[in-house]
C-alpha cells in the first residue's frame, strides 16, 4: 500500500470533529469568497428533493476538495472532480472521474468511473462496477466489498470486513446498526453492575438493609449529597490529574467513588425488590431475592432509550448520597458539628489528676 492512503484515513477523524465544531462557521467564509480559482470544471451539486432534509456541503481552503457530513456527493457521468472526495456518514456514487481520492466513512459507496487516487471506505458498504477504473489503492476497513471482476485495481486491494463477525453490521453502518451497538454496550454495563451488586451483598449484607432503612425518610437530602459528592469528586480528580504525581490519586478516587455509588445502589434496588415481594408476591424475600428483583426492574427501565439514562443518572446521584449520608451503611452516624466528645469517666478507685509522674532509673528490681 501506498504509504499517502496512512494519513488520510488517519485524519479522517479529526476532520470530522472540526467539522461538527466548525462547519457552519467556515461554510458562511467559503461562499463569501466565492468558487475557487483552482476548479477546472464542478461536479453536479446535490439537489434537495421532497423529504431531503438540510445539506452541508463544504470547500476546504483553495482547491475543491468536498467534506460531507450526512450528505451525498454525486459525480455524474462526463464530469470531471478536481481532487478528493471525503463523505462522512453519507453516500458517495462516481461514475465520472475523480483527480483525487474518494474516502467514506460510516456511509456507503459507489464506483462505476474513474478515480486517479486512493479509495478508503471505513465501515461502509463499498460497491464497486466492471466500468470501475481505480489508480491507486482500494482499502476497505470494517465494511462489506461487493468488486466486480471487471473492475481495475492500478494499486493494492486491502479488505478487513471485521463487521461480517457482527450480525447486524454484515450489511455495512446504519442508523439501526449504530442502535444496536448502543444496545450492545448497555447490555454489557448491566452485565457488570449485575456481578458487582451479587459481590457486595454477599459482602455486606447488614449494610444495605441500614441504607434501605433510612432511604425513604432521607431521599431528599440524598440528591442534594449525591449531587454535592459528584461535584466535589469531579473538581478534586481534575486538580489531582494535573500533576502526573497525582493521575494515581485521582483514578483511586474515582474508583472509591463508583464503590460507595454501588453500595448504595445495591441498597435501593433491595429496598425495591423487598417492597415488591411484601406487596406484590405477598411473601418476605431474602437479600439475594431482593436485590435480584430490584434489578430486573431497574435493566427493564434502564434499557429504555433516553428514559433509561436520565433514570439511571438519578439514580446513581440517590445512591451516592444515601451512602454518604448512613456512612456506607454503618450502625454509628456521622459525628454532627458541635458535639463535644464527653469526658472519659475514671474507673472507681482511680484517682483523678495528672498520671504520676516516675523518676528515671526507678523501677522494680
Amino acid at each position: 500500500m501506498k504509504s499517502r492512503v496512512l494519513p488520510r484515513v488517519l485524519a479522517v477523524p479529526v476532520a470530522a470533529i472540526l467539522l461538527l465544531t466548525a462547519g457552519p462557521a467556515y461554510s458562511s467564509s467559503t461562499r463569501e469568497r466565492g468558487a475557487s480559482p483552482r476548479a477546472t470544471s464542478t461536479p453536479a451539486a446535490p439537489q434537495e428533493g421532497p423529504g431531503h432534509g438540510p445539506h452541508i456541503h463544504l470547500s476546504r481552503g483553495n482547491d475543491n476538495t468536498n467534506v460531507t457530513f450526512s450528505d451525498e456527493i454525486d459525480v455524474p457521468a462526463g464530469v470531471v472532480h478536481q481532487d478528493d472526495i471525503v463523505v462522512i456518514l453519507g453516500k458517495a456514487r462516481v461514475d465520472g472521474e475523480v483527480t483525487g481520492d474518494v474516502v467514506v466513512i460510516m456511509g456507503s459507496l459507489e464506483i462505476s468511473g474513474r478515480v486517479d487516487g486512493q479509495v478508503v471506505g471505513i465501515m461502509s458498504a463499498t460497491r464497486i462496477a466492471d466500468e470501475a477504473d481505480i489508480h491507486g489503492d482500494l482499502v476497505i476497513v470494517g465494511g462489506p466489498l461487493n468488486r466486480a471482476p471487471g473492475a481495475h485495481i492500478g494499486g493494492e486491494t486491502v479488505n478487513l470486513d471485521f463487521l461480517h463477525f457482527v450480525p447486524f453490521l454484515r450489511g455495512g453502518f446504519s442508523w439501526s446498526a449504530l442502535l444496536w451497538v448502543f444496545f450492545l454496550i448497555k447490555l454489557t454495563k448491566l452485565a457488570g453492575l449485575f456481578l458487582v451488586v451479587l459481590l457486595i451483598t454477599a459482602l455486606v449484607p447488614r449494610r444495605l438493609s441500614i441504607i434501605a432503612t433510612a432511604f425513604p425518610n432521607r431521599w431528599g437530602m440524598a440528591i442534594l449529597a449525591g449531587l454535592l459528592g459528584y461535584c466535589a469528586t469531579v473538581v478534586l480528580c481534575v486538580v489531582l490529574a494535573v500533576t502526573l504525581i497525582g493521575i494515581p490519586l485521582a483514578i483511586a478516587l474515582g474508583l472509591a467513588a463508583k464503590l460507595v455509588k454501588w453500595i448504595g445502589l445495591a441498597a435501593i434496588l433491595f429496598l425495591l425488590g423487598h417492597t415488591i415481594g411484601r406487596n406484590v408476591l405477598k411473601r418476605e424475600l431474602s437479600h439475594f431475592a431482593a436485590v435480584m428483583g430490584g434489578f430486573a426492574v431497574y435493566a427493564v427501565i434502564y434499557l429504555v432509550p433516553v428514559l433509561g439514562s436520565f433514570f439511571s443518572g438519578a439514580l446513581s446521584v440517590m445512591a451516592l448520597g444515601i451512602s454518604i449520608l448512613t456512612r456506607f451503611g454503618s450502625e454509628e452516624p456521622w459525628r454532627k458539628p458541635g458535639t463535644q466528645t464527653p469526658p472519659t469517666v475514671p474507673p472507681p478507685g482511680t484517682p483523678t489528676g495528672p498520671p504520676p509522674a516516675y523518676a528515671a532509673g526507678s523501677g522494680g528490681s
